[in-house]
């Protein structure tokens, strides 16, 4: 294994966490400590950087920290490089005629980006989060956990950038704010003030062009990755229309004994069948199994497609959904039939139930599941895991329906929510033939 960074395998998801302290130690994160690799005879070159590799003699060229050359050759060859974080056109945001970001600006990718976001964290602070995606929102709470006086700023009028629908979204944007964590939507940055350091982020208004002025003493640019694919494109290995890295259900990309995996590749969703991009850790180490098997000389192989089963709680407010959302299935020319309910996670007489809020989306010609997405304080990611489990079956809500939940008074209602969504979306369809 050869790793750019000084640490072997660790959580990039826990980031947030190690930020607000909740995880006392960033070095905790690391899954996979050097020794324990070892151990299980995996040599681990940590510090090291690939410079080139010639696919036809099968060697890899890497340069040490000390800048000692060296050469690997090989006989089935990994390319797990992710992605980096994007940085979007905002003028002052890096110093002058470099690419390194300015004093007091941030990225979060890795764990030397967490230390430097941590330095500057503390009560009192003005803190400002350019996005509100899965990272963005994670590190606003962070943030706020230390402290901070959080601003988030969001391009799209989503505050959960494709995750869910806007109606869904909307529920995480009333828990952000009632946090005293203040958020603007449908505001574009344009710039950041400072001269050595940051000091202002600049945005307008997108629908009233107006312009406002956030003072900050340290910001978080959380705008989405991109894939690291300049080794793969040196290799030989096709991009596809995501610009991530061609693989197939092996893992394996063009290029014979050549495998990638993660947040550099692209695979096709399950529902619509485009090749997406997924950036998600469980579809990495999925595929990571699949590729190390098959570099090994097995034959294992990934599903016809991913579900992107993905969930977050951010501010008290558990989101979790599975599937396309209603904009990415009109897209591929599928208006869904939508079964929305409101249900509670216990029984109506039992102490400490909560809301939670159903949306499934359905095949309009054969009530097929095609997603859903859960909205709640408790108790939603697991429930999010049985529509999972339904898409890759290929139930309908006919079917879905009648399913047979658990049921106990201090652990679930009678009839669970998910169940009864599902029932919605039948009477929709039983309306609609009824009037045909």
């Amino acid at each position: 294994m050869i790793e750019r960074e000084n640490y072997p395998q660790y959580s990039r998801c826990g980031l947030p966490y190690g930020i607000s302290g909740v995880i006392p130690e960033l070095t905790n994160l690391i899954e996979a400590p050097e020794e324990r690799l070892k151990k299980n005879r995996i040599g681990v070159m940590l510090g090291t950087e690939v410079t080139s590799v010639d696919p036809g003699s099968k060697v890899v060229h890497a340069r040490k920290a000390d800048g000692a050359e060296v050469e690997l050759p090989y006989d089935s060859l990994v390319l797990a490089t992710g992605a980096m974080a994007w940085v979007p056109n905002i003028k002052g945001a890096f110093k002058d005629g470099s690419k390194e970001l300015k004093q007091g600006v941030f990225v979060l990718r890795t764990i030397e980006d967490a230390r430097g976001i941590q330095s500057l964290a503390s009560k009192g602070k003005r803190a400002v989060v350019v996005g509100a995606g899965l990272v963005g929102l994670e590190v606003a709470e962070a943030l706020m956990v230390r402290g901070c006086k959080v601003t988030i700023i969001e391009y799209l009028s989503n505050c959960i950038l494709a995750m869910v629908d806007d109606d869904m979204a909307q529920m995480m944007a009333d828990a952000i704010r009632g946090h005293d964590v203040k958020m603007f939507n449908e505001y574009e940055v344009t710039e950041i003030l400072g001269d050595d350091r940051a000091n202002c982020v600049v945005a307008v208004d997108r629908k009233t062009k107006e312009e406002r002025t956030f003072y900050a003493d340290l910001i978080v640019i959380a705008t989405g990755q991109r894939g690291e694919t300049m080794l793969a494109k040196q290799v030989g290995c096709d991009v596809g229309n995501t610009k991530q890295i061609v693989v197939d259900d092996r893992c394996e990309t063009c290029m014979k004994d050549v495998f990638s995996v993660g947040d550099c590749t692209e695979y096709p969703d399950l529902i619509t069948g485009t090749p997406t991009v997924s950036g998600l850790g469980t579809i990495a180490v999925k595929m990571a199994m699949v590729a190390g098997i098959n570099a090994a000389g097995g034959d294992e192989r990934l599903p016809k497609g991913f579900l992107q089963t993905r969930a977050t709680e951010p501010f008290g407010c558990q989101v979790a959904a599975v599937g396309p959302t209603s904009a990415q299935l009109e897209q591929h020319g599928i208006k869904p039939i939508i079964g929305k309910v409101r249900g509670f996670t216990l029984p109506d007489y039992f102490p400490g139930r909560k809301e939670i809020y159903v949306k499934v989306l359905a095949h309009p010609d054969d009530g097929k599941i095609l997603g859903a997405q859960i909205v709640g304080e408790d108790r939603v990611h697991m429930r999010v895991n049985a529509y999972a489990v339904a898409l890759q079956a290929g139930m309908t809500v006919h079917e879905f329906a009648q399913l047979e939940t658990a049921y106990c008074p201090p652990a679930a209602p009678t009839m669970d929510v998910i169940t009864i969504a599902c029932e919605a979306v039948r009477l929709k369809l039983a309306r609609g033939a009824a009037k045909n």
